[in-house]
């Protein structure tokens, strides 16, 4: 089923419409609910935090980067690299080292992400969001 999963996840992002993006989702669960309801419960249980950069009404470029795993999958590779060299690991302590080692290491290669002009942007959709969230948890405080 990986290409109706990949088309329907497609449409999905590309509708730029949060409540039809979820629709597809939703649909896409129910499709897979049968013979895969592993995938079907995973797809489920993030639902929200999937849509949660095209709640933040973003400029395009910078949702289309921060809507990949491209970024955090790039670091944990270079970690990944730096902790082969390791043959015998001698505590924790030796893996926090050679973790941030891995992440001082990647940043070299770090470029300027695309639409990073807008990070201001994120920054206040990202205020905002929060302050509804705090809003949220008062009154539901309050009523209780």
């Amino acid at each position: 089923m990986r290409a109706q999963v990949d088309s329907a996840t497609s449409r999905a992002c590309a509708s730029g419409e949060v409540k039809r993006a979820r629709r597809l989702l939703e649909n896409l669960a129910r499709n897979l609910e049968r013979n895969h309801p592993g995938a079907a419960a995973s797809l489920r249980e993030g639902l929200d935090e999937t849509q949660t950069v095209m709640r933040l009404d973003l400029p395009e470029s910078l949702e289309r980067v921060l809507s990949s795993t491209n970024l955090i999958e790039n670091l944990f590779s270079r970690v990944r690299e730096m902790a082969r060299r390791v043959r015998h690991w001698q505590g924790g302590t030796m893996i926090r080292r050679w973790s941030a080692a891995g992440m001082l290491e990647a940043e070299r290669n770090f470029r300027k992400i695309a639409g990073y002009r807008s990070l201001p942007k994120l920054e206040a959709a990202l205020r905002a969001h929060y302050a509804a969230l705090d809003r949220g948890v008062d009154n539901r405080r309050k009523a209780a």
